[in-house]
């Protein structure tokens, strides 16, 4: 099966410059469901139906992953035809989920924006702020901050895939939040 995961190395490594060395649950802030940013899981903002319908094929269970150190939940759709090179990625940044001491994650999603100045496209009407650059398309919405991505930006039929992943993803928000 073809499994593409340079977006999420990216992000990774431009987080854990920006956010320190914090790592470990120990070092976790209490994730309080009644708080104004309750944890999510990534897999919510595009349930495994909603990713068919992106990608226009049968996906496979999501994989799931996190980055504590980081805050980050993924979410990862591989089509079931293992001949296909679609995919649907979807991570989330949240306050629940960021490690005591780490920065908020509206100030990744700025570190991450000021590093893709030259080659992003910037959009109105996806959260606060938004942009497609290298990687896909980048959403924070209050202190929540979603990518997603399906793969080369370069491709017109990609990027409108992008946009309607985060349309659904801001939607499905809108309902938990």
């Amino acid at each position: 099966m073809h499994n593409l995961f340079p977006f999420p190395a990216f992000i990774l490594v431009l987080s854990l410059t920006v956010s320190g060395c914090a790592t470990g649950p120990e070092q976790m802030e209490s994730a309080s469901q009644d708080s104004e940013y309750p944890l999510i899981e990534a897999c919510a903002l595009i349930s495994k139906p909603e990713a068919e319908t992106l990608l226009g094929e049968t996906v496979n269970d999501a994989e799931k992953s996190e980055k504590q150190a980081v805050g980050m939940k993924l979410c990862m759709y591989n089509p079931q035809n293992e001949d296909s090179w679609a995919f649907l990625q979807v991570t989330l940044t949240q306050p629940a989920f960021m490690p005591e001491g780490g920065g908020p994650p509206s100030q990744l999603f700025h570190s991450i924006k000021d590093a893709m100045s030259e080659n992003r496209t910037d959009l109105d009407g996806f959260g606060n702020e938004a942009f497609i650059a290298t990687g896909g398309l980048y959403i924070l919405e209050g202190e929540y901050y979603i990518s997603i991505g399906a793969g080369n930006i370069d491709r017109l039929h990609i990027q409108e895939r992008l946009k309607t992943a985060g349309e659904i993803a801001l939607k499905n928000l809108a309902k938990m939040h």
